[in-house]
């Protein structure tokens, strides 16, 4: 059941599944209750709406799916909810929040949409809950900021609350193998603590298996965990123009100052100005658009509340932009707001723009900004050439370097500490392959999970030599049997199942190759393959491993390895029928497999730049082989040939 079918009216819900549960024998539906119960904890009539809807969406599913006794429990909800997703949209949700909003006028819109998605995340894991029971709009919006915020806001040391540790116990019984502590509990953290960068149409957690809900953790929350308890930060240096009882207004003036106050007073915010390491953009906002930055502590709200805490950004002629607890749309900081819309989200400022004033950047701050902005770097280690890593970091923020369409751009990239890799990275930077392999660990974690979005869904014949890096690499092996078999899926819709040309590294099948390797190559393609030629065409000296499945296509009759082999396996004499055995440029191949000898049907062998040690050949191949020169003529008589053609 999706978010839009728990906003269903009870009464409608209950009579449909009775009018579809009638076209069911009882007795059926009786051994189906029975099955099922064995396998959840939902109630009889639960499993009964489930039925029911499985009933009503059945024409649609494919006809291997539409036997529901096939089918667990958990893949019985997992059918109906990916339906329901597909039949309905995000106006749902706001067609909820519109009636909420009818009822209790002045709730502020962007809290009562997070506000109603966090509430069916909780009524979805406690739904036998006292409070989980009661409709969404019983709750006025400070009752209802209440109740959410105490699975949302409230974590004990390690970050953990009653709803991350179901939503944790959900997925470590979905995945008995995984390590809970290290792969399932904290990706469960992180989606209860960042809920907030959730897009509002994912599906609930409740109804996602493990793989999408990695993919939404680590595509939409930061990759590290941050503290949970709100932490000792001195902020006594930066300047407050104005506190009273209701409002505190700081007005930082250095990143730093920016850090200790989202540290200190809202650590759960995401705002760009105050995160720590690469994810900071103080400086583009005060240098690049000149803009003055405040924070604004509302003292009268909870820390949950999306207008607790909010930056205002002032440009230099006033007009003002402003960053809520949410972080996006209207509020992301980005749109220039009238003062009367900013004093309907912050009350408590009426009466105090004065102390909002635009405070332009200083005539040093501008020289420095220009230099930077047009400094060309003349060594390839950044940190000694611009003094310090604060220096590389304006740099990078201020020039915008293309380090990987620059020649020495690599050896820059990789001299780099693993916060300004991040930081590039952080930019909207590309990568080039070289780049891609100087990652750390961590940094390589950051740039997968600004990649992965993109790159799960790019085809084979468009992926970069960066984008098959990043598939390589460890932090991706989650993905690697979907991408396989994704792949896979993409060549067999274009193959000739008797003819195979690869031309290494520009061929989708090569790319294929270059990230899976022959072996899962050889094993997808049909074993009625006549032809198959196998070339490199880089200027890299590449050596792909031959698997003994090669053997396996006995209706080859061409086979064709330039430049890209060391050896051929035994299996080589499975193909009886191989006319044409072309070796060419196969710089470090110096022995064929004795099963040579069994190819009689042999008319010619090509070992062009190819050193093979005609000593180590067989006798009785050799007797039958003109091996003096690079290319070879192959004669059995006639009676050995047999079903040659």
């Amino acid at each position: 059941m999706e978010l839009v079918g728990i906003l269903s009216k009870v009464v409608k819900e209950s009579l449909q599944t009775k009018k579809i549960l009638l076209e069911y024998p009882e007795s059926t539906v009786n051994k189906l209750v029975a099955k099922f119960s064995g396998e959840t904890e939902d109630s009889v009539e639960d499993i009964k709406k489930a039925i029911s809807d499985f009933e009503r969406f059945k024409a649609a599913f494919s006809n291997e799916d539409k036997d529901i006794f096939k089918h667990s429990y958990d893949k019985l909800k997992s059918l109906i909810t990916d339906k329901t997703t597909k039949q309905k949209t995000k106006k749902d949700l706001e067609g909820l929040v519109q009636d909420y909003l009818a009822k209790y006028k002045g709730a502020d819109l962007q809290l009562t949409k997070l506000n109603i998605k966090k509430f069916f995340e909780i009524k979805t894991h406690f739904p036998q809950g006292r409070e989980g029971k009661k409709n969404v709009t019983d709750y006025n919006p400070s009752e209802l900021n209440a109740f959410v915020g105490r699975y949302f806001s409230k974590f004990n040391a390690q970050g953990i609350n009653e709803l991350v540790a179901v939503i944790a116990e959900k997925f470590a019984k979905e995945l008995p193998d995984e390590d809970i502590i290290t792969t399932i509990l904290p990706r469960a953290r992180r989606f209860v603590k960042h809920f907030e960068l959730i897009p509002l149409n994912a599906k609930l957690s409740a109804y996602m298996n493990f793989e999408e809900f990695e993919h939404i953790v680590d595509g939409y929350t930061p990759m590290a965990e941050s503290e949970y308890d709100v932490p000792e930060v001195d902020t006594s240096n930066v300047d407050i123009p104005y506190e009273d009882d209701n409002v505190l207004i700081f007005a930082p003036d250095e990143k730093q100052k920016c850090i200790n106050i989202r540290k200190k007073h809202a650590p759960d915010r995401r705002w760009c100005t105050s995160w720590e390491g690469s994810s900071n953009y103080y400086y583009n906002y005060r240098l690049n658009q000149n803009l003055t930055l405040y924070y604004i502590i509302n003292k009268n709200l909870p820390s949950s509340d999306l207008n607790y805490a909010s930056v205002i950004l002032v440009d230099r002629y006033g007009d003002m932009r402003l960053a809520d607890g949410s972080n996006s749309g209207r509020f992301a900081g980005g749109t220039v707001l009238p003062w009367n819309e900013i004093l309907q989200k912050i009350p408590v400022l009426d009466g105090k723009k004065e102390y909002l004033e635009p405070k332009p950047y200083t005539d040093e701050d501008q020289a420095k900004m220009q230099r930077l902005k047009t400094y060309n770097l003349t060594t390839t280690d950044p940190l000694a050439e611009l003094g310090s890593e604060e220096e590389v970091e304006l740099w990078l923020e201020l020039r915008s370097p293309d380090l990987a369409s620059t020649a020495n751009g690599g050896e820059i990239f990789s001299n780099f500490p693993e916060e300004l890799q991040k930081k590039y990275i952080g930019l909207g930077n590309e990568l080039s392959a070289p780049m891609v392999r100087a990652l750390s660990p961590s940094s390589m974690s950051y740039y997968i999970s600004k990649k992965k979005e993109k790159l799960l869904q790019k085809v084979l014949k468009d992926l970069s030599e960066n984008d098959m890096e990043i598939i390589m690499s460890k932090e991706m092996r989650p993905y690697f049997k979907s991408l396989k078999n994704k792949f896979i899926g993409e060549m067999q819709n274009n193959i000739d199942p008797t003819y195979l040309r690869i031309e290494y590294p520009n061929d989708p099948t090569a790319k294929f190759i270059r990230m899976f390797g022959l072996t899962e190559l050889f094993e997808s393609f049909p074993q009625e393959l006549e032809f198959l030629q196998l070339e490199n065409k880089s200027n890299d000296n590449i050596i792909f491993e031959i698997p003994e499945s090669l053997g396996n296509f006995t209706n080859l009759q061409t086979l064709v390895f330039e430049k890209c082999i060391n050896k051929l396996p035994d299996s080589l004499g499975n193909i009886v029928g191989l006319k044409f055995l072309n070796l060419t440029n196969c710089s470090e191949m110096t022995r064929l497999p004795d099963s040579i000898v069994n190819l009689k049907c042999l008319d010619f062998i090509s070992v062009m730049n190819t050193p093979i040690e005609t000593e180590t050949l067989p006798a009785e191949f050799t007797k039958y082989v003109d091996t003096s020169g690079e290319f070879w003529a192959v004669e059995y008589p006639d009676e050995m040939k047999g079903d040659c053609y």
